[in-house]
């Protein structure tokens, strides 16, 4: 009984031991958990405490500068209050059209009757703008009875410069442009071609089209007369150039600009500001954006600009009118989507056969931009002599045409001829078929790009074509006459050229920038211009070789054009020549089997 109790005993002290074992792991762990729970709450105690810490030592940074810019904004006020004179400064950081010219004129208007304004600084970094916002900023700020200096920050092109030279000294930072003296219209001349739809009535002649085309161009050059003689004026005695230096409208580094006289000094608006003050005896004084004297918000940019900060075309031609610009080409968006045309006309219904009577094709398989006079200036000549003008829209047809053709026309072709093609066309040569080639990479016209009809020159869409090499001639592009500068006459500026002399009955021809060929062999019309990338030289801008002719000009041969000079007799002999009689010979019979269309004529084959 004894040993039961004993071990009972012994039992029941090992479950109490085991039971405060227990207890104790218990405790342990519970506190463990506890301490670790503290840790946590610590830790984001610590990091919220650290998060506001930051966020008021950032509060309390912006409340600094704030304060701060207040200070200094009261220390500016106080100045200005105690300031006996200001010096104010105008940007002039926009496109000049009118909305930005309306809005910046009435507050320099007000410094005309402000006695504390001792000065005025223009702060330029402008393309330029329409010729009417220019002028009005001009003569604004050369009405002011004011000290007026002009500093360049950046760029002072076309208008932006006009509006300078209303200054009595022009600055510029040391990279910036200055320059561009010259005129941009926006004019497609197939628009004077267009005749007046009949739901517009007007009562004289020209309500509709304003003027006559050529009345059109020679106003360009008055008003860019009215650019240089704002120049000349601005600048006298100063200039140490000759002034067509400045009508090549050409843009200078700053460094240029001091060379010539463009600008009075190299340096910024606190070099102004400083000889300003000197100049005019001042103490104190204060400057002041014009914006902030008036307590105004300065202009917002409000013009569609796009990639590259530039001008979209679309909105030059909507912007002004008429669309006549001191503006520099650079800063316009040429746009890669259509602009607002004339839709061209459905296409023809295939031809019937008709009896014969003798025709000039007229390839339109190549992709051919054409302008709209020229057609018409074509089919005219060709009906005059009794020819019919027939039009092949593929290169089967085209092939098939020059079976029984007497001659072919090809006028700028943007996709290059096959082999096959370019093979019937010379052996349609060799048989006495004559070809006019006609290449103009000024020349504009309106090429299908479904759903859309765009305008564009042939220069933007050009491709090399291997089918002049077979007369060992290549086009080269568009020449110029450098000399034409000051013109006085339209026809005298420096995009026409010149061309005196026999050859081709051209004693007199005006071209519009002719386009340049290189030729091995023929007859050539040559004559002394410029051409970009190449400079001057003499090239030629027409060759005859056998029965192929090719001519580097387009556009001056369309209505109003071909009116200057012996254009309209030189084209008259081009034509003469395509169609005056001689024998053709016909088409060598072909073998059986299957064979191309028109097979290429052996080397050795020779007609009477």
């Amino acid at each position: 009984m004894a040993k039961a109790l004993a071990l009972a005993g012994l039992v029941l002290a090992i479950a109490a031991l085991a039971l405060g074992i227990a207890l104790w792991w218990g405790l342990l762990n519970a506190e463990r958990t506890i301490t670790m729970k503290i840790d946590d709450v610590r830790s984001s105690i610590t990091a919220e405490v650290k998060t506001l810490n930051s966020s008021l030592t950032e509060r309390l940074a912006s409340i600094n500068k704030t304060l701060e810019e207040l200070t200094v904004r009261v220390k500016r006020l106080e100045k200005r209050a105690t300031a006996e004179r200001e010096i104010v400064i105008v940007p002039v950081d926009q496109p000049i059209f009118d909305y930005y010219v309306d809005f910046l004129i009435k507050y320099v208007k007000k410094l005309q009757f402000d006695n504390k304004t001792a000065g005025v600084i223009l702060l330029i970094n402008s393309p330029g703008g329409a010729v009417g916002a220019t002028e009005r900023l001009y003569s604004t700020i050369k009405g002011l009875n004011k000290t007026v200096y002009a500093v360049v920050a950046g760029l002072a092109a076309s208008g932006a410069y006009y509006t300078a030279v209303a200054a009595g000294r022009i600055y510029a930072t040391p990279s910036s442009w200055v320059g561009s003296i010259g005129v941009v219209a926006l004019l497609w001349p197939d628009e004077y071609l267009i005749d007046l739809p009949d739901y517009i009535y007007t009562t004289g002649p020209f309500k509709y089209y304003g003027m006559d085309l050529t009345e059109f161009y020679n106003d360009i050059e008055k008003t860019r007369a009215n650019f240089v003689a704002a120049v000349l004026k601005g600048r006298a005695g100063r200039l140490k150039a000759d002034p067509e230096v400045f009508e090549t409208a050409k843009i200078f580094n700053a460094e240029t600009a001091l060379r010539l006289g463009l600008i009075d000094k190299i340096g910024g608006l606190w070099d102004a500001v400083e000889d300003m003050a000197r100049e005019l005896g001042l103490k104190n004084y204060t400057v002041v954006d014009i914006y902030e004297k008036y307590n105004a918000t300065g202009f917002g940019i409000v013009v569609p600009l796009i990639s590259g900060n530039k001008i979209p075309l679309q909105f030059l031609m909507n912007v002004s009118a008429p669309p006549v610009f001191y503006l520099w080409p650079g800063a316009i968006q040429i746009p890669h989507h259509p602009i607002n045309v004339t839709p061209m006309p459905p296409a023809a219904p295939p031809e019937e056969k008709k009896p014969y009577r003798p025709y000039v094709v007229l390839d339109l398989s190549h992709g051919n931009i054409i302008p709209r006079g020229f057609f018409e200036v074509l089919a005219k000549e060709l009906v005059e002599r009794g020819f019919a003008l027939r039009l092949a829209r593929d290169e089967l047809s085209l092939q098939q045409l020059l079976e029984n053709a007497t001659g072919l026309i090809i006028v700028n072709p943007t996709v290059p001829f096959t082999d096959l093609a370019a093979e019937a066309f010379y052996n349609a040569t060799r048989r006495g078929v004559r070809a006019l080639y006609f290449a103009d990479m000024r020349a504009s016209g309106m090429i299908s790009a479904p759903p859309f009809i765009i305008i564009t020159p042939y220069s933007a869409t050009t491709v090399f074509d291997p089918l002049l090499t077979y007369f060992n001639i290549t086009v080269i592009r568009a020449v110029y006459n450098f000399t034409g500068l000051g013109a006085h006459d339209f026809a005298a500026n420096w995009q026409y050229v010149h061309v005196n002399g026999s050859l081709f009955n051209a004693s007199r021809l005006i071209l519009l920038s002719p386009t340049a060929f290189a030729a091995t062999s023929g007859l050539k019309l040559r004559v002394k211009a410029y051409m970009f990338g190449y400079g001057e030289d003499v090239y030629t801008i027409a060759v005859r070789t056998g029965n192929f002719t090719a001519v580097g000009s387009v556009r001056s041969f369309t209505p109003y054009f071909i009116q200057l000079g012996d254009n309209y007799k030189f084209f008259k002999t081009l034509i003469n020549w395509l169609v005056e009689p001689r024998p053709i010979a016909p088409l060598p019979k072909r073998p059986s089997g299957p064979t191309p269309l028109i097979p290429p004529i052996p080397p050795h084959t020779t007609y009477p």
